[in-house]
């Protein structure tokens, strides 16, 4: 199965439907129990900790151990509202277009090709192997609305799949423990560990909003978060959000970005359309700026400015997103945020 190392803003990973499509024919495979099959529900251990023949994961306390079925390995109901599951497939499970289209249509997204789907790659610890970060939670959902968050990882004979579903407002609230549980998730027999760690605190920073930007609610997967308002109720968004390891190169991640306001890809890694690298306190930068050619945003143009800051260990992605003439007005003032932010 081909993977693509492609980062989003998480959680306003957001995949954009594209519009008309032809019909498309899926091979579609299903993690929830069979109707056929009795549900049973396994004893948690006193320690949360989940194992299976291939991968070993820690869940936090507090989550409640659910029924499970022919496909689920585990289940959880998360304090609060929201259910995790965990189930397994031979090979690719159906394929990575017919899973993630399957969940596209359970929160009413359009289908996509399986050249349009990226995801983030969220390394395993003790492996060289990745899981692929999706967020099916479009902003057009009510808070009260279901969202989806889910991670597939692919090993040699059977696919692994980590579904965290909730109302968006859930999603928003629980992301970061989510993702919190996904990176306890080892390979049995390549970690040499028979138990997973705890996981990391979350990353923090310190930045300051320029004048005229307000904290925002934002998610719990984001390190900041801000909403900007301009003239005749033209509204931006900026987002600050920390992956693990490289997450993708900067061509496929501005691809992605220019995908979500309707521009075509950027297809040599030289053009300056991609961007420029900028020298600041904390390190270079990557930074780009990207402006629809159609109206996208309330009947406006919509703009995209966006910079990369590769640490140790980390990528950070600063991303401001509105319509062209706020964005436009807020370039200077998002550069020299991104200057000024300082990391643990």
């Amino acid at each position: 199965m081909q993977r693509k190392h492609l980062t989003l803003p998480l959680l306003s990973f957001i995949f954009t439907s594209c519009g008309d499509e032809e019909i498309r024919t899926y091979k579609v495979a299903t993690d929830e129990p069979s109707e056929s099959t009795p549900a049973t529900v396994e004893e948690a251990p006193h320690d949360h900790a989940a194992h299976s023949n291939s991968t070993i994961w820690q869940a936090p306390t507090g989550w409640e151990q659910e029924a499970t079925g022919q496909f689920l390995v585990a289940a959880y109901g998360l304090p609060g509202g929201g259910r995790v599951t965990v189930s397994k497939l031979g090979g690719d499970g159906g394929g990575l277009a017919a899973n993630v289209n399957r969940w596209r249509g359970q929160v009413g997204m359009k289908p996509i090709s399986e050249e349009e789907i990226g995801g983030h790659a969220v390394p395993v610890p003790g492996s060289g192997r990745d899981m692929l970060l999706y967020n099916l939670a479009p902003e057009s959902l009510a808070a009260d609305a279901d969202g989806i968050l889910a991670a597939v990882l692919p090993l040699d004979s059977e696919t692994w799949y980590f579904k965290f579903t909730a109302p968006t407002a859930v999603l928003k609230e629980k992301g970061g423990v989510f993702m919190d549980f996904l990176r306890t998730v080892r390979i049995a027999g390549e970690t040499g560990e028979s138990q997973p760690p705890q996981s990391p605190a979350p990353s923090a920073i310190t930045a300051t909003a320029p004048e005229g930007w307000e904290k925002s609610e934002g998610s719990a997967m984001r390190a900041a978060s801000f909403a900007i308002t301009g003239e005749d109720g033209a509204t931006a968004d900026v987002s600050v959000i920390p992956l693990p390891g490289s997450s993708g190169s900067v061509q496929d991640n501005v691809n992605r970005w220019r995908n979500q306001i309707g521009l075509p890809p950027i297809e040599a890694a030289d053009d300056p359309a991609l961007g420029k690298e900028v020298e600041g306190p904390s390190g270079k930068f990557f930074l780009s700026h990207m402006v629809s050619t159609e109206p996208v945003a309330n009947g406006k143009k919509a703009a995209i400015g966006a910079a990369i800051l590769v640490k140790p260990g980390k990528t950070w992605f600063f991303k401001i997103t509105g319509e062209a003439a706020l964005v436009e007005a807020n370039r200077e003032k998002f550069e020299e945020f991104v200057r000024a932010t300082t990391f643990p």
